[in-house]
């Protein structure tokens, strides 16, 4: 699962504490009193004045890579004794000094602290980091992959065909639940973990509990319901096979939050590590399940191999990697809940679009076909998918890279566009040249009935690069009523399009109807992506 280094951590300048505007220091100089009266050049102290003096203490502050006693100390993160936790940062006019930049007033900050612009006490963005974090996200999806494909493949030669259909029926159903909460919160999380400094550990506590509590009362209603799916998912009646399952999705939510948490923190190498470990121990618990649970071996081992990754890397952001940013970027002014809560509202509604077009698409296949067809179907939607999530992974890096320095935007979105066209045609070509030897590890009867379907899942992933890297800009730029159209129009269309085309073509219309509204969707997406270029 889940790179370069992050910014340098502050020079502990001076002690942290309450201040007054009349001890302060500015370097070696203290304030002395004044009294009333004309002064001389002479008798000018470094202290904070009413006029025109006060505004050379800022200087003389910013120069020594702290803020004055008025508002926060962003090179310790101590607070004033006037204003709260930089959020304020006022006193008398110095809110509205436009030389300050990112003292707000009232807590209407400026750019600089809410949209990511460089501030006090903060490193630039490495421009290469945003790429370097694409490719460790990318390699994640690689490993994740070949390392899926012997998951599958070992499941294809010791478990029946029904056995199979039932576990990857299962594994959709558990997807589908856990990405209520991770497929809607994952924007944000990638959006504003870049930008929480101190509050970042909180901002993500909060966000796991809230995910827990709502997949977990999602899976209850979905297990109340078992009757309404269909036969793929009668193994997962009963007390025990249910418990497992919740327990799965909360789990599965919670890991891919994870996810996101490290793309924010800008630390996706560790993402990689974590999926190699997680893909590692699901296949060796497959083999070890084959006889002892013929029919749940293949759901039961997935989710228990989730916890391998889960615990350890949760330990590591919450000890190591949370507390590294907090201390780097202290000096940036909290964020306002408010705030997440409204790029949240209009995020996840786009979000569940999303969601609803992956991991429902599989469901209906399940539905509508037999366990052995959805079997083939969900072998080749694996491989397509995984070349889909190439180009979805580049737009969270470049989500999280603009969100911590809006600058960056177009000059990331060229970057993300050269490079997928040099990695992604040439997979894309390969895959489609090649289909039936790609699939036949699976068997004959996977590379018969799966051939079609992965070619037409392998092409849409080229129009899909222009919509998600579209995706990533309207994030970055805060435009959720468009990013929800967007994606709304993607499911329609491919929910739509697969429950028309299935009928007479089988599974193979589900791969024809994500073809079409990726090209359609991509084609209107095209020109908003150009406007970003210009910017």
């Amino acid at each position: 699962m889940a790179d370069a280094a992050g910014p340098p951590v502050p020079e502990a300048a001076r002690p942290a504490g309450p201040r007054t505007a009349g001890s302060r220091t500015a370097g070696s100089r203290t304030a002395g009193p004044r009294t009333a009266g004309p002064r001389t050049a002479g008798e000018r102290t470094t202290a904070a004045d009413a006029d025109a003096g006060a505004r050379e203490v800022h200087e003389a502050d910013r120069a020594a890579g702290a803020e004055g006693a008025i508002g926060t100390d962003r090179a310790e993160g101590a607070q004033g004794t006037h204003g709260t936790d930089g959020t304020h940062g006022t006193h008398g006019t110095d809110g509205h000094d436009p030389n300050e930049g990112n003292d707000g007033n009232d807590g209407n900050d400026g750019p600089a602290a809410h949209d990511g612009g460089d501030a006090p006490g903060r490193a630039p963005a490495d421009p290469g980091s945003m790429f370097r974090n694409a490719y460790a996200l990318m390699l994640s999806t690689g490993v994740s992959a070949a390392l899926g494909l012997g998951f599958w493949v070992v499941a294809a030669r010791y478990y029946t065909e029904e056995a199979v259909g039932q576990g990857s029926a299962a594994i959709a159903a558990m997807k589908l639940l856990a990405s209520i909460t991770a497929t809607t919160m994952i924007g944000a999380v990638v959006r504003y973990v870049p930008r929480a400094g101190r509050g970042t550990a909180r901002l993500v506590r909060r966000v796991y509990g809230a995910s827990s509590l709502v997949v977990c009362a999602a899976s209850l209603v979905f297990l109340a319901t078992l009757g309404l799916w269909g036969d793929s998912y009668a193994p997962l009646g009963g007390l025990v096979p249910g418990l497992v399952f919740t327990a799965s999705c909360v789990a599965w939510a919670v890991l891919t939050l994870q996810e996101g948490v490290l793309t924010g923190l800008r630390r996706s190498f560790w993402v990689p590590i974590g999926n190699a470990v997680f893909s590692v121990g699901k296949l060796v618990l497959l083999a070890v399940f084959a006889a002892a649970l013929p029919v749940l071996g293949v759901f039961v081992s997935w989710a228990a191999a989730i916890a391998l990754s889960v615990v350890p890397l949760g330990w590591l952001v919450f000890r190591r990697l949370i507390p590294r940013q907090a201390a780097a970027e202290g000096g940036r002014a909290p964020l306002r809940y408010a705030d997440i809560g409204r790029f949240m509202a209009g995020d996840s509604v786009g979000s569940l679009f999303s969601l609803a077009m992956i991991n429902l698409l599989p469901v209906m296949v399940a539905v509508r076909f037999d366990a052995a067809h959805n079997a083939f179907f969900y072998a080749a939607y694996t491989v397509g998918g995984t070349m889909e999530f190439m180009a979805i992974n580049m737009a969270s890096s470049l989500t999280a890279h603009a969100s911590y320095e809006p600058s960056a935007l177009a000059a990331g979105v060229r970057g993300a566009l050269r490079r997928m066209t040099v990695l992604l045609v040439p997979a894309v070509l390969v895959i489609v040249a090649f289909t039936p030897l790609v699939l036949t590890p699976f068997g004959g009867a996977y590379a018969s009935h799966g051939t079609t379907v992965l070619r037409l899942l392998a092409l849409a992933t080229l129009p899909r690069v222009v919509v998600e890297l579209y995706i990533g800009v309207l994030r970055v730029q805060g435009r959720t009523g468009m990013l929800a159209l967007v994606q709304g129009a993607m499911c329609l269309l491919t929910l739509g399009g697969a429950a028309l085309l299935m009928g007479p073509t089988g599974i193979s219309g589900a791969g024809t109807a994500v073809l079409g509204s990726m090209t359609l969707v991509a084609a209107c997406a095209a020109p908003g992506l150009r406007r970003a270029l210009r910017t």
